[in-house]
Order: structure tokens, then sequence, then C-alpha cells
């Protein structure tokens, strides 16, 4: 009796979990668009903006990264580095990280990130409109 009851208690608890487990959430997708730290492969100033810079990842994809303040060092292409809050090569760049900027003249500013974005044409052109403008 014991065998029975036990095989219909497990067959009602399938019946049950099945729709449970068909309406749990979907995990979120991976992130694919995202500037990768282990993937970086250049970067560059923007001219006139001294709180953004560009980088390219080892894809060729441009990203553009928005800082909270001015970083000394930035513009003159000496060298970036990156601390995320993730772990791994494969951590996203974003907004809360820290870019370290190094120069010849100072130790490593660190400047935190307000945001990453993949920068567009019309972003490139918005900026170089604006960089044409500063110097007038």
């Amino acid at each position: 009796m014991w065998k029975r009851n036990s095989a219909v208690l497990v067959a009602a608890a399938m019946l049950f979990a099945v729709p449970a487990m068909a309406q749990a959430p979907a995990q979120a997708p991976a992130k694919t668009d995202c500037l990768r730290l282990g993937q970086i492969d250049s970067f560059s100033a923007i001219k006139g903006n001294d709180r953004a810079f560009v980088v390219i990842d080892k894809l060729r994809r441009r990203f553009k990264i928005n800082l909270m303040y001015r970083c000394p060092g930035v513009e003159f292409n000496m060298g970036v580095g990156f601390k995320t809050l993730e772990s791994g090569r494969l951590a996203c760049i974003a907004r809360g990280d820290t870019v370290i900027s190094r120069d010849v003249t100072r130790v490593g500013d660190r400047c935190p990130i307000s945001s990453v974005e993949p920068y567009t044409p019309a972003m490139e052109a918005a900026d170089k409109a604006a960089a044409g403008t500063k110097t007038r």
C-alpha cells in the first residue's frame, strides 16, 4: 500500500512541478554587447572632451567610456588600466568601475566611470562637431 501511495504522490508532485517550472522567470541573457576587460585592444582620447575616451576591443567594436570627472593623462594616450567590480577577464566594464590613467608626470589617477556605451558614428560626428566649436 505504501509503495502505491508513494507512486501516486510522486506523480502528483511531478504534475504540479512541471507548470511551476514553466512559469519560472527566465534567466537574463548573457551580455554580449559589453566591453570585456580581457578584450581591450586600444584606446584614444576624444578631442575637446576631457571626461570621456574611446576604447576599441579585439572584435574592433568601439565603446565610449564616460567619466564622472576629468581624468588627467587620458588625453595624452600614455596608457590606462581598469579596475572592475566583477572579477575575471570576461568582466564587463560598467558604471562604478575605475579607470587608472598613466602619465609620465603623475603616479596614476583613479577616475570613476559614469557609463560605458557603444560608440556610434553619429556620436563620433557629434564629438567632432563639439570639438570644432570649442577651438574657435
